[in-house]
């Protein structure tokens, strides 16, 4: 197969001596200036290069900012855990999450519902990290309750505390694969501790 393309019906040799090619690219020599027309085919040749070069860089960036700490929880999830309260008792709870990922995968927007035969709780959280570092605010639908959220983020596992007036909880939260373990531990209120296994959902 010939390393030259023209564009056109097949050519003899003797009529391929009438182009000149560039990298594959050819144009009659008939009728034009020699160095305008090499200047040319490089021009167009360099143009490409430099686009497809681009492209290249774009697509990597791209795949390495949208691998924040937070990139892994974006979707939907559901499972189930436990509710303790502080006269001693426990009920088993049905939750639901959804989470939004933003800036790469740096920000983080939840949206946690959690109910059992007596009890109910709806968590919204907006957490922003930087580096090892999580700042935000959550709010809580059923008891209109809000406050603060610092943290860190170590080998994956995202530990902080909640605070907010008259109230403070230490909560973990780890993600691995299509599975995510949440746990709120609670000072105030009559709730001492919430536990809860989520897995991807479908």
């Amino acid at each position: 197969m010939s390393p030259h393309r023209v564009i056109g019906p097949r050519r003899s040799s003797a009529a391929l001596s009438r182009y000149i090619c560039v990298f594959s690219r050819c144009l009659p020599k008939t009728g034009m200036d020699m160095t305008r027309t090499v200047v040319k085919l490089l021009r167009n040749s360099l143009f490409v290069g430099v686009a497809l070069a681009a492209a290249a860089l774009a697509s990597s960036a791209q795949s390495q900012t949208a691998r924040g700490p937070f990139a892994g929880y974006a979707g939907s999830w559901a499972g189930s855990g436990a509710i303790s309260l502080t006269n001693g008792s426990v009920e088993r709870l049905r939750c639901t999450a959804r989470y939004a990922v933003q800036d790469g995968g740096a920000g983080l927007v939840q949206n946690l519902d959690c109910a059992s035969d007596n009890y109910k709780f709806q968590l919204r959280t907006q957490v922003q990290a930087q580096g090892e570092d999580i700042t935000g605010h959550w709010f809580e639908v059923t008891r209109n309750a809000q406050g603060e959220i610092t943290g860190r983020i170590e080998n994956g596992r995202i530990e902080g505390t909640v605070t907010g007036p008259g109230f403070s909880a230490g909560f973990t939260l780890r993600e691995r694969g299509s599975r995510q373990q949440v746990a709120i531990r609670a000072q105030g209120g009559d709730i001492s501790q919430i536990t809860a296994e989520l897995a991807r959902a479908r």
